[in-house]
């Protein structure tokens, strides 16, 4: 294999890293569990966002978040999910 048979591979890892680099990190921001005051209820709640979602709505210039799962759910499971923002 000739050096110059790797120029297309590294242009291609060089317009994909930083993609993945931002991506990456609205992973690491949306995944977890946190304790937050739920904005509806006036309760204390633990939450846990999608962070699979936050990625991909991410990658498609949008930043939408949503809860994936909520300690004060299934009965406030309608909620308008103000907790996120």
């Amino acid at each position: 294999m000739s050096p110059l048979s790797l120029i297309p591979l590294f242009f291609a890892v060089a317009l994909v890293a930083p993609a993945a680099w931002a991506l990456a990190k609205v992973y690491r921001r949306s995944h977890g569990v946190r304790e937050i005051t739920c904005p509806e209820a006036n309760h204390f709640a633990t939450i846990e966002l999608d962070a699979r979602h936050a990625v991909a709505r991410h990658a498609l210039g949008e930043t939408d978040r949503r809860v994936k799962s909520c300690s004060l759910w299934p009965e406030r499971q309608g909620c308008g999910q103000a907790c996120v923002k």
